[in-house]
């Protein structure tokens, strides 16, 4: 399986490309793929199927002059701390998304064990440590390929969770977005270091895949280049 790791880039970038790649996936025109990489600048997401008004607390996105990006993918807000998270994202073969959940979690878990952290799956998509979300997936299908990518949450700064908002209904039933999730830090009680969290990413994934270093294709970078534009469209962010 090829791997890939990157710096930060600009949320509409990273979309873009993490779309191409389900699209040229599915044409076999890439191999399956695992990419690490992280939002530049802190950035919060929005699955695709959410309505801004209901999850997202503009008022703190403006104070914090985050980016507002809608994914292409499934799943609740997230909010990615340029200093604080790795992202990955990974590009199989399938048509099973719960499997695939199943299955990157168990290098999630290894790698949080790394720090001596006892995670667990908890579906459809989230691992826990101590009862607290310390990572969340979101994924897509496209006919015989899936994209699933998602957090990994070393020292993500918690007073950024303002940004996030649940209905009424949802906030009543498990709290603020800041009281749920943790990182690796919090539970640890040093600041641990982005170094630190990538060698524990890349041993966990290498626990469950083969991978094999490599680099983006030329009709990678020229597809995801003509798809930026969806992702920085207000039309498109603010589609709900």
């Amino acid at each position: 399986m090829r791997f890939i790791i990157e710096g930060g880039e600009r949320g509409e970038r990273q979309m873009a490309l993490d779309e191409t790649m389900l699209l040229l996936l599915t044409k076999d025109l890439i191999p399956e793929t695992v990419r690490f990489w992280n939002f530049k600048p802190t950035t919060l997401t929005l699955g695709r199927f959410l309505a801004v008004k209901d999850w997202v607390n503009e008022e703190e996105l403006r104070r914090f002059n985050f980016p507002l990006v809608r994914r292409f993918t499934g799943g609740g807000p997230a909010l990615h701390d340029e200093n604080g998270e790795i992202t990955w994202s990974i590009a199989i073969k399938g048509n099973d998304l719960m499997k695939a959940y199943q299955i990157i979690a168990k290098a999630l878990i290894n790698a949080l064990s790394y720090f001596g952290l006892k995670g667990e799956f908890s579906p459809i998509n989230d691992i826990i440590v101590q009862g607290k979300k310390i990572v969340g997936m979101a994924g897509a299908i496209k006919r015989n390929s899936i994209l699933i990518h998602g957090t990994f949450m070393y020292a993500t700064n918690p007073e950024f969770m303002k940004v996030i908002k649940s209905p009424k209904a949802k906030e009543a039933e498990r709290g603020e977005a800041k009281s749920r999730v943790t990182t690796i830090s919090l539970l640890l009680g040093y600041n641990v270091l982005r170094k630190e969290a990538l060698e524990a990413l890349i041993e966990g994934f290498k626990s469950v895949f083969n991978l094999e270093d490599g680099k983006l294709t030329d009709i990678e970078k020229e597809f995801s280049e003509s798809l930026r534009f969806k992702y920085s469209n207000p039309q498109w962010t603010y589609l709900r």
